[in-house]
């Protein structure tokens, strides 16, 4: 059992935020979670330190992290948990299902301590999940007359191969993402607590974000102008910018009027991007409080933005086909058409051209693909953005 903070770190921690290989034993029990907490000041110097500074600084030049606190611990331990559970050897150790369950509940309460308040915490929290997502295993498979044996994450028993005839069996190795793969029951039960752990992440990769996720958790991150330049550059980058543009957009005005958008779902001709059988992203009404004008404004201006990043890139009407029935589609791709309403409030992707290198072509294609647009998508579509959305971006400027 892990109750060394610095063999945690050694072993998981500093593997998972640098790329290296993670060490899974013993799931980590209450009592070491507190007696790591005593030892949190040590990181200050450490290679953890650095590492997660170096995750970080892969979304913004200058992160502004502030030092590992108990919140972020508690992420830790938690992911780590989740990977004990989901170990394909667990069946092997001998333990009550009582004991599973305990390690369950308390990767499930440390998930739901560690959500962030603030940016420099959620950044941080983001350095974690995001290596978390990317974590993946090699597995082994032997194959014979019989079909194929799969291996997960081991080497093939040298038993099963010393007595066998050459030639009868082959191996392969093949390297799977861990977060798409299949888990148990309680790890898949987890999953979305994982990403809820983490805003910055949902709003990076909108497509993952679970269940119930509104944009405006993470809006007012975009404040944050060297953030808000990495979330638009990830969404425009994507060959599925369309549907995340609507998935955004979509989650954003239920958040607002409690009104899901109904239409047909996106096809590969739509979008440009395969949505067979993708969930879509529902978004509960955020308390009226909770979601200031400015939020509002800045996730509209980073959707326009979106538009200008596609149309530099010669990418934007490849993708934008006329079937594009998708109600949320269709009001993401009206977006740029509400410029004449919100330009006082949010500027134009164009403003101070000259200063930015912007050359008259850029211009010209800029106003083609915003005709091209006017050609593309119903007056009623921008009619309701014009009644719903642009009096909640004003009211920015009031």
């Amino acid at each position: 059992m892990t109750r060394d903070l610095g063999e945690f770190c050694a072993r998981f921690v500093a593997p998972l935020l640098g790329g290296g290989t993670v060490h899974v034993a013993a799931p980590v029990r209450p009592a070491d979670f507190r007696a790591m907490c005593g030892a949190l000041a040590t990181l200050r110097t450490s290679e953890v330190a650095a590492l997660r500074l170096q995750r970080a600084q892969q979304l913004v030049a200058e992160p502004d992290l502030h030092e590992p606190g108990a919140e972020e611990l508690a992420l830790w331990v938690a992911l780590y948990n989740l990977l004990v559970l989901d170990h394909p050897d667990r069946s092997r150790v001998w333990a009550r299902q009582a004991t599973w369950r305990r390690v369950e509940s308390a990767a499930r309460y440390w998930l739901l301590f560690s959500r962030p308040e603030g940016f420099s915490a959620a950044l941080a929290n983001h350095a974690a999940v995001g290596a978390f997502l990317e974590l993946s295993r090699r597995d082994q498979i032997l194959s014979g007359a019989e079909g194929e044996l799969r291996f997960v994450g081991q080497e093939i028993p040298r038993r099963r191969l010393r007595w066998t005839v050459p030639g009868a069996l082959s191996v392969r190795e093949e390297t799977v993402n861990w977060w798409s793969t299949a888990h148990v029951a309680e790890v898949s039960a987890l999953l979305q607590d994982v990403l809820w752990a983490s805003p910055v992440t949902c709003l990076l990769r909108p497509l993952m974000a679970p269940p119930g996720y509104s944009p405006l958790e993470g809006a007012s991150f975009l404040r944050h102008r060297a953030f808000a330049r990495a979330v638009c550059h990830s969404w425009a980058s994507s060959r599925h910018w369309i549907e995340i543009g609507g998935t955004v957009l979509g989650s954003l005005l239920f958040s607002l009027t409690g009104r899901p958008l109904s239409g047909p779902t996106p096809t590969a001709g739509a979008t440009g991007a395969q949505t067979a059988g993708a969930r879509p992203m529902l978004a509960l009404p955020a308390p009226a409080d909770s979601a200031g004008p400015e939020d509002v404004a800045a996730l509209v201006a980073a959707l326009i933005h979106v538009h200008f990043l596609r149309v530099l890139e010669l990418g934007a009407r490849l993708g934008v086909a006329p079937t594009s029935r998708d109600r949320p589609v269709q009001m993401f791709l009206a977006l740029p058409l509400l410029l004449p309403a919100l330009g006082d409030v949010l500027g134009s992707p164009l403003g101070g051209a000259a200063s930015l290198g912007f050359d008259a072509q850029v211009e010209r294609r800029w106003i083609e693909y915003i005709d091209h647009l006017g050609e593309l998508i119903p007056r009623s579509v921008v009619e309701n953005l014009l009644a719903t959305l642009v009096p909640r971006v004003v009211k920015a400027e009031k």
